[in-house]
């Protein structure tokens, strides 16, 4: 027979819950209007936008990048580290919308990423892991912007849905993302 739980119990799950509710309340706080801001995009899921094609990288992250130049629009991480030169993440990772995967055995025939694909797709990882290429194979690239450079990375609009997909409503990477677009445009 099942018992339910005791008072004891019932009293920690709701002290636990009160603790989950004021740390809520207290990001809602501090972060202010930018909250607001943040909670009213749509998010977009970078995995879900085409077919994801995850690669172990076997060069730099930068030596990637400059051979991916003419064929991708950057997203995430990379697009901000290219746009603003510092990202949002400690990993570096290289994530890319392609509109083929004929980019992706052009850099495993030149040694650059490996030719199997990797079972791992997750987007952020909290654990360690092989550096990986994302690659978002679809039919259209997504909106873009040229930076230095030369490279087309994802519009501003799009890195904020594109963020708030990928870690959800963080507000200290979106205050980030708003300094950096609000230096480029001021």
């Amino acid at each position: 027979m099942a018992r339910g739980l005791t008072a004891e119990q019932r009293l920690e799950s709701l002290q636990r819950e009160r603790a989950v509710l004021r740390r809520e309340r207290l990001l809602r706080e501090v972060a202010g209007p930018r909250w607001h801001r943040m909670v009213r995009i749509v998010p977009v899921l970078f995995r879900r936008e085409g077919t994801l094609a995850v690669r172990a990288l076997l060069a730099e992250p930068s030596a990637v990048v400059e051979a991916l130049r003419e064929d991708a629009v950057f997203a995430l991480d990379t697009a901000m580290r290219l746009a603003h030169g510092y990202g949002f993440l400690a990993i570096r990772e290289v994530q890319v919308y392609l509109t083929s995967p004929e980019p992706l055995d052009r850099l495993a025939s030149a040694g650059l990423i490996s030719s199997e694909p990797l079972p791992d797709t997750t987007l952020v990882r909290p654990w360690p892991g092989p550096p990986r290429l994302l690659a978002c194979i679809v039919e259209a690239l997504p909106p873009s912007r040229q930076v230095a450079g030369g490279f087309q990375v994802v519009t501003a609009e799009r890195l904020a849905r594109e963020l708030i997909g990928a870690v959800g409503p963080r507000a200290d990477l979106f205050a980030l993302l708003e300094t950096a677009e609000a230096k480029v445009s001021g």
